[in-house]
């Protein structure tokens, strides 16, 4: 008992301890669950909002959009438009031209003939050669289709438009190895036929934006997003253009205070949102600092993915707002743990007073007083208690003067038995004096024993009272939570000791349809919570369709856990863990194999022994109990471990 206790001998400590105890774990855990809580609610609730600002910003792109095509289609209906191309009155018409592009702020607007020759140039300072081909829309809007998108113009064709807009376009690049800068244009277009009075088509009229250096536009995306708002200096959201992989348009700045144009997307959203054409949203490190971002894809006329829209949250007040939350939870489980301390003292305190009255007046019992009574001060249990020892008490006493009734009857029979032998001979006196002698410890030895067994009778009471008090307790009595925590206490050490000696058993098994492909993806989710994994490749291969096998969900949770975590401590935070299930006739095997050092052959055969580990802290009976484990399911488990280097671990099981 005092190994159990920590050394404590009184009962109020005992009880304190007992109380205190899992109310510490309890609330240990329910920090530990209310920290991952906040933590996924926030996540959550982030990506929620990062989607929902990359629908904005698209909203904003979309909106300049169709202003440059509203712009195209108001201008293409006017009538000096019209009239010009009728006449071939194109002087006018370039200078009218070139003021709506300036008051609209376009940065093209061109005006080709019925052919898609181009009549009217925006810009002055274009290159006077003839572009290698018409833009790819021209000729669906001479079909009469309007067309509004995202266009991408060569560094050739760019000079067509404009020496000066050239200019404007190149991004000189930041990445190692570089040299060239991007000299390609990505624009927001929109084109419209331009027809007579008859509905004949007599050109086309096509205007764009750059968003090459367009940093106005990245502004109002930024702004009409997340506002001016921000945290430890840097603002809390941004917005990025992407040409390709190529920031174009940034409102992110580097350390030195300059916008991160020419800095390239990582490889992995590059892959997902330019290759694969994809949204992505993930929490990523962008130039200098973490956020949560999503990007989606910038498409052609085609469909084809040219660039990428991005729109970030900064991490940082995220952080600080779960460190905050963590630890105003930790503070406040820390003031009801101490308060629950308190108050199990007191009551322990309160419960155990009355027990230690029990026991100093049991001392005086003991020591032959027999006037003692003890007040009843509660009508529960150890009240109970108190009334049998006071009803002991009382018996004894009646016990004491039966004895000595019996005692001074006894004597005055032996009194009045020696008057009448002293006639007799020495040797008949003698004998006689020798039978009552006998007859009296006779008498003695019986009323003896009548004592013993009416002592016997309330011992027994107190042992029942004390087994009531411990196991029986009321619903609504002030120690019934006491009483219960010390049961689960000690159903905790049973459990404890069941678990010690499970290797040495036969497992328990609850059989039930189990999906393997299930269990092993929970276990997975849980491991990364406990293991780091942030360096560790998991490959896992599955059938989709594996039937169920017939097993214990919670022990092959159980086994699955201990070869994975034994695997990632193996290798040591990085890695590649693969994990493989497939169906081989009425069997599943379910292989785990990891890229660790291996284990070498003269141990490979002990690591199933109880107890037998290799690692400082290990107990030695995951192993143990996995194989046990597997043995009762009737299926089998093995371990291969070649020359080179990494180990495979091979379960097979029966199907259902």
């Amino acid at each position: 008992m005092s190994k159990l206790h920590f050394g404590i001998r009184s009962i109020r400590g005992k009880l304190t301890l007992a109380a205190v105890t899992p109310l510490v774990v309890i609330l240990i855990l329910v920090s530990l669950a209310a920290s991952y809580l906040i933590s996924a609610w926030i996540v959550g609730e982030t990506q929620k909002k990062v989607r929902n600002d990359l629908n904005a910003a698209r909203a904003v792109l979309n909106h300049e959009r169709d202003r440059v095509q509203d712009v195209v289609r108001f201008t293409a209906h006017s009538a000096g438009l019209v009239e010009a191309l009728r006449r071939h009155d194109l002087p006018r018409m370039a200078a009218e031209l070139d003021e709506i592009r300036k008051r609209e702020h376009l940065d093209i607007l061109n005006l080709t003939d019925r052919l898609g020759n181009i009549v009217i140039r925006s810009s002055k300072t274009a290159s006077p050669q003839k572009p290698s081909e018409p833009l790819p829309f021209i000729a669906r809007v001479l079909a009469g289709e309007d067309y509004a998108g995202t266009l991408l113009i060569g560094a050739d064709d760019l000079l067509h438009e404009g020496y000066d807009l050239a200019d404007r376009t190149q991004i000189v690049t930041s990445s190692l190895g570089e040299q060239a800068p991007e000299r390609r244009g990505m624009f927001l277009v929109g084109a419209t036929a331009v027809h007579d009075s008859a509905e004949v088509v007599l050109g086309c009229l096509y205007g764009g934006v750059l968003l090459n250096n367009n940093l106005d536009l990245v502004d109002r995306i930024k702004d009409l997003v997340y506002g001016r708002e921000s945290f430890e200096g840097t603002g809390v959201g941004s917005a990025t253009i992407f040409l390709e992989d190529l920031r174009v348009a940034t409102t992110i700045r580097l350390k030195s205070g300059q916008r991160a144009l020419g800095t390239r997307v990582s490889p992995e959203v590059a892959e997902a949102v330019l290759k694969q054409g994809r949204p992505w949203l993930a929490r990523a490190r962008v130039v200098d600092e973490w956020y949560l971002t999503a990007y989606e894809p910038i498409v052609n006329g085609e469909g084809k993915p040219i660039g990428a829209l991005y729109v970030g949250l900064l991490e940082k007040p995220f952080v600080a707002l779960k460190s905050k939350a963590f630890w105003i939870l930790l503070g406040l489980l820390a003031l009801g743990c101490a308060l629950g301390g308190l108050m199990a003292r007191v009551i322990a305190r309160h419960l155990s007073r009355p027990v230690l009255e029990l026991a100093a007046t049991a001392e005086q019992v003991a020591a032959g007083e027999r006037e003692v009574t003890l007040p009843v001060a509660s009508q529960d249990e150890i009240g109970h208690l108190t009334e049998t020892f006071n009803h002991m008490t009382t018996a004894l006493k009646e016990r004491d003067h039966e004895l000595q009734s019996l005692n001074r009857e006894l004597e005055q029979k032996v009194a009045e038995r020696t008057a009448q032998l002293e006639e007799k001979s020495l040797e008949l006196i003698k004998a006689q004096e020798e039978l009552l002698r006998s007859e009296k410890l006779a008498a003695i030895g019986s009323l003896a024993a009548g004592v013993a067994h009416e002592i016997n009778n309330p011992a027994a009471i107190i042992r029942g009272n004390v087994e009531i008090l411990l196991m029986q307790l009321a619903t609504d009595s002030d120690g019934r939570e006491e009483a219960e925590e010390i049961l689960k206490q000690t159903e905790r050490v049973s459990r404890i000791t069941q678990n010690m000696l499970a290797f040495a058993r036969e497992q328990a098994i609850h059989p039930e349809q189990v999906r393997i492909n299930k269990i092993i993806e929970e276990v997975l989710a849980q491991v990364r919570h406990h293991e780091p994994v942030e360096n560790v490749k998991i490959d896992m291969s599955a059938w989709a369709d594996l039937p169920p096998i017939v097993g214990d969900s919670e022990r092959l949770r159980q086994v699955f856990t201990n070869i994975i975590v034994n695997a990632l401590q193996a290798m040591d935070g990085q890695g590649t863990l693969s994990v493989a299930c497939r169906l081989d006739s009425d069997t599943v095997e379910i292989r785990f194999g990891d890229t660790g050092p291996g284990i070498p052959e003269e141990i490979r055969t002990k690591i199933f022994n109880p107890f037998f580990t290799t690692k400082q802290r290990g107990t030695g009976l995951g192993l143990s109990v996995s194989y046990g484990i597997i043995k009762a399911l009737k299926g089998s488990i093995s371990v291969e471990s070649p020359a080179d280097g990494g180990t495979t671990f091979r379960i097979r099981l029966p199907v259902a």
